[in-house]
């Protein structure tokens, strides 16, 4: 009697368990479809090259071993990299590309991935620590998105924005620059708005142009193909014109 009670046991949690996994699997692709059909369903943007003339990118090590002489080639003005990432992580290939966009007189500037769990000042001091910035950079970028931990993060929202001020204001002590929020749609509305709109936006809207939000820089594709660089990359435009583009930069 005992030994049918283990075995019957054993088949229950072995049941339960593969319960549980298939749950887990259905929800992972859900998220996935639905992270697919948000960011690469659609057929892409036609940029007006009249209205936005100044074009960039931005990269990390996933885009691997970069031609940067090609890049320039290809007309890209400017390219954001990321440097940094919570309070440890260093890209790889960060001080590579950095150093290597310059020499090809392309306009830089380089972002940290904001993790929600994460400290807002350690964060900072990661970056802080490997990034130098000059008066011809842009501002340091700050990326707020809910995306791969951050989705699943169970900070409360208040102490996530609290740590979002502490980033941004121990890196503009340091750089003397506002720093630039590079977010998309679902996270401006849920952190940013009504909390951050003093700092330039770097917007996320793939499929059609950004219409309500006001955007300083617009990133309208993650599936760019740009000579130099081995599959897709993320696709970027200024929102002004080459004057005002120049005028910006120096300005910062």
């Amino acid at each position: 009697m005992v030994a049918k009670n283990k075995k019957r046991k054993k088949r229950i949690w072995i049941f339960l368990s593969i319960f549980a996994l298939v749950i887990l699997s259905i929800i992972g692709y859900n998220y996935g479809i639905d992270y697919y059909r948000k960011y690469y369903a659609c057929s892409g943007v036609k940029i007006d090259s009249y209205r936005f003339p100044v074009v960039g990118i931005d990269v990390s090590s996933h885009q691997g071993k970069i031609n940067w002489k090609e890049v320039y080639s290809s007309k890209i003005n400017f390219a954001f990299i990321k440097a940094t990432e919570g309070e440890t992580f260093v890209d790889k290939r960060f001080k590579y590309n950095f150093s290597k966009a310059k020499k090809n007189k392309i306009i830089v500037g380089a972002y940290h991935f904001f993790r929600f769990n994460k400290g807002g000042k350690e964060q900072a001091y990661n970056f802080i620590n490997n990034v130098t910035l000059t008066p011809m950079d842009f501002p340091p970028v700050l990326d707020v998105e809910l995306y791969g931990g951050n989705k699943f993060s169970k900070e409360k929202r208040n102490k996530v924005i609290s740590e979002i001020y502490n980033c941004l204001r121990t890196l503009e002590k340091h750089y003397d620059k506002k720093p630039i929020i590079y977010t998309n749609i679902q996270t401006y509305n849920h952190y940013i708005r009504g909390n951050f709109d003093d700092y330039d936006l770097w917007l996320c809207k793939l499929c059609n142009e950004p219409q309500i939000i006001k955007w300083k820089i617009w990133q309208y594709s993650h599936q760019g193909v740009v000579p130099g660089i081995r599959g897709d990359v993320d696709m970027n435009v200024f929102n002004g014109s080459y004057e005002d583009f120049v005028n910006y930069i120096h300005k910062k």
